[in-house]
């Protein structure tokens, strides 16, 4: 599972660079944004157009490709089209992009998520995949829809 190498500050030279991920997938109240849509302060081609001004929720989040040295740049969530993030009371949350529902599943990923949710399993970690109000809990033989 990812974390084995996990910072509580993101690994050096790792920025978000023009993923706007988390910009997208997770609800930010505070932003008025529409829900699973890009949020307004969202510049083309990344960053905010509010930095300085965002929210303390946008101030404290890193994805776990950020936080994770293990994870290779394949894992960067506009190249993987999710996020990875653990919060609670997950291990590990799988953030869609709504436009890709299915990124998890596919080469390079889906082998690997499998293995980390037997390894999760093992150990009583949950670990689940988002993708807008769809929220799957992932067990090594099944995937069980809970409502969201």
């Amino acid at each position: 599972m990812p974390g084995a190498d996990l910072q509580t500050e993101p690994v050096p030279g790792r920025d978000c660079g023009p993923c706007q991920m988390c910009c997208k997938v997770f609800p930010i109240p505070e932003t008025q944004k529409p829900p699973y849509g890009l949020c307004g302060r969202a510049r083309p081609g990344g960053g905010c157009a509010d930095y300085a001004g965002r929210p303390d929720v946008c101030r404290e989040f890193f994805c776990l490709w950020r936080l994770d040295g293990s994870l290779s740049d394949a894992w960067r969530p506009d190249v993987a089209g999710f996020a990875l993030h653990d919060p609670e009371p997950w291990g590990l949350l799988i953030s869609c992009d709504v436009d890709q529902p299915d990124a998890w599943r596919r080469p390079p990923y889906g082998e690997t998520i499998r293995a980390w949710v037997a390894e999760a399993q093992r150990r009583q970690i949950m670990v689940g995949a988002r993708a807008g109000a769809r929220l799957l809990l992932l067990l090594r033989d099944r995937e069980i829809e809970l409502d969201a």
